[in-house]
């Protein structure tokens, strides 16, 4: 049974996952397969997807598998220790960050990123620090 607390962890996740995706939640939807309205009570944290709608829900945003199900409690099928975890992720699993400060960061991430994209830079690509230290984005 999931708690309204964990519905409301979710709610948040799913919310900056999708602004920082810059899906609508029709167009949302539409990509997974349910009705706008299941993304609307998701959103209100009036309900709780399936465990399959939540692994295609971080399948479409792009997120680390069981990001957004570990929130609910799921531990979607063939889940494995990861080494690292999205700055959403961390945002929302902080205990020091009240929900003012975890939106102003989230922001500000999704800025940065767009800087990025927009300098035409790659995204994947280490930056000096990484470089010095003998590491990348993707593996730590």
């Amino acid at each position: 049974m999931v708690t309204a607390e964990q519905k409301a962890s979710f709610r948040r996740g799913l919310r900056r996952a999708r602004e920082a995706a810059e899906y609508s939640q029709s167009g949302l939807s539409l990509k997974i397969g349910v009705s706008r309205s299941a993304v609307w009570q998701c959103l209100l944290s009036r309900a709780a997807p399936t465990e399959k709608n939540v692994a295609a829900l971080e399948q479409e945003l792009e997120l680390q598998p069981g990001s957004l199900s570990l929130l609910l409690g799921y531990l979607p099928a063939g889940a494995v220790e990861r080494e690292m975890i999205s700055v959403i992720e961390a945002l929302e699993a902080d205990p020091k960050l009240g929900e003012r400060e975890r939106e102003l960061l989230a922001s500000m991430y999704r800025q940065l990123v767009k800087q990025r994209e927009a300098e035409g830079r790659d995204t994947t690509a280490p930056s000096p620090a990484q470089q010095r230290r003998g590491s990348s984005p993707r593996n730590g």
